[in-house]
């Protein structure tokens, strides 16, 4: 009986750790675990990118260019397909980002947090994306056509053009956070509920299964859906068409 009265563990969920804190003076410098996680994916994306990419010929002659080319060309129909063929200079970005999103939430397989899982890093894409809208917008329409897109179709649009053009990049950045956070939370869970009542197989297989949803499946769904959204947004405030 008196087994059974004994508290159970705790299952928290916390924000970023201080990996790094380095005092200087009245000033406190604090590297959280999200931006060392985020530099050792840049590591592995600039270690892979640079294998791909070096000694490439006209004519394809290995595996590893024939590797590259692919990668190159699913970037860039994907946004011809979403943007046309005159945003081809947005390959780059989308396919860096789309890698980046990936890798990022595919780093809680390797026991480190997910960066994706931290608001900050996800609101920041999202500010990209709105500065690239606002960018195009300008761009291609002026002065004029810019503040013109505010007031159209009727002039008492005005507040609710300006609400949209904030709620578009918040509701892509909190659909992106949101998913890859109640991944991480319910993997958690499962681990921390098995770690309770079971043991062997069950404590291993059930959360393996789960995984391949919440981290394998999920992480390129939400990679997916945040480039397409960007693309989408970009190539609407095109107000030369």
């Amino acid at each position: 009986m008196t087994e059974l009265l004994k508290p159970m563990a705790e299952f928290n969920v916390e924000g970023p750790l201080k990996s790094i804190v380095w005092n200087l003076g009245d000033f406190e410098i604090v590297i959280s675990e999200t931006i060392i996680v985020q530099w050792i994916v840049m590591v592995i994306l600039g270690v892979v990118f640079f294998i791909l990419g070096r000694n490439l010929k006209v004519r394809t002659t290995s595996k590893r260019q024939m590797a590259a080319e692919w990668i190159v060309c699913f970037f860039r129909n994907m946004v011809r397909d979403t943007m046309g063929v005159k945003y081809n200079k947005y390959t780059a970005y989308i396919g860096g980002l789309f890698c980046f999103s990936v890798l990022s939430s595919l780093m809680g397989l390797f026991g480190l947090r997910s960066p994706t899982s931290d608001l900050s890093v996800i609101a920041a894409w999202g500010l990209a994306t709105f500065v690239l809208t606002q960018r195009n917008k300008f761009k291609t329409g002026g002065v004029k056509g810019f503040f013109k897109g505010f007031i159209e179709p009727v002039p008492f649009m005005l507040p609710f053009n300006i609400i949209g053009e904030f709620a578009n990049p918040l509701s892509q950045t909190l659909r992106h956070f949101a998913n890859i956070l109640a991944g991480s939370v319910i993997g958690g869970l499962v681990y921390f509920a098995l770690g309770q009542v079971a043991n062997g197989l069950a404590s291993i297989g059930i959360p393996a299964i789960l995984s391949l949803y919440f981290d394998l499946f999920s992480a390129f769904v939400q990679a997916y859906i945040f480039c397409t959204l960007t693309m989408a947004y970009v190539s609407m405030a095109d107000c030369s068409e």
